[in-house]
């Protein structure tokens, strides 16, 4: 019988926690945290959202408080710089919480259907009801569980 060594969270593991811990108390959630470059010379970018959208004010306040969490606990080794965002519009929308903000926008979303097929839909999210989407076009609403990836259509 071998023992297997204990495993470590890897960085991005690890700051996302602390991320976790400075939204606690607010409205924003956690979608992602992204570690580039090398000890003495990352990039933390951490992105977040809220049900109603992230304002410049809630990301200042989570930067300062992120920071100062990362930095007491030195969390990340040698010179960093730190970014607090939302995703952008080029980023697939990775939380169910992020839909009601969308409503009245256009969509495309990849849907698995019946026997592993994947279709892609698109049209104006109308609503986001028990766990589904309702899309202009669609018969029926989607579930969360069928959604592979879901998108903005931008305008331009």
């Amino acid at each position: 019988m071998s023992v297997q060594p204990p495993v470590t969270p890897s960085l991005a593991d690890r700051i996302r926690g602390f991320a976790e811990e400075a939204v606690a108390d607010t409205d924003l959630f956690v979608l992602g945290v992204e570690v580039r470059g090398f000890q003495g010379s990352r990039v933390v970018e951490v992105f977040v959202d809220s049900p109603t959208g992230a304002g410049s004010d809630d990301l200042t306040a989570l930067s300062r408080s992120l920071g100062f969490l990362l930095d007491t606990e030195d969390v990340v080794k040698g010179t960093y710089r730190l970014d607090v965002s939302t995703p952008g519009a080029d980023r697939p929308i990775a939380d169910p919480r992020q839909y009601p903000q969308h409503v009245g926008r256009t969509l495309a979303v990849s849907v698995e259907r019946a026997e592993s097929e994947l279709v892609t839909v698109q049209g104006e999210l109308l609503a986001v009801e028990d766990g589904a989407l309702v899309l202009d076009g669609e018969t029926a609403p989607i579930p969360f569980d069928a959604i592979r990836d879901a998108r903005v259509v931008l305008p331009w």
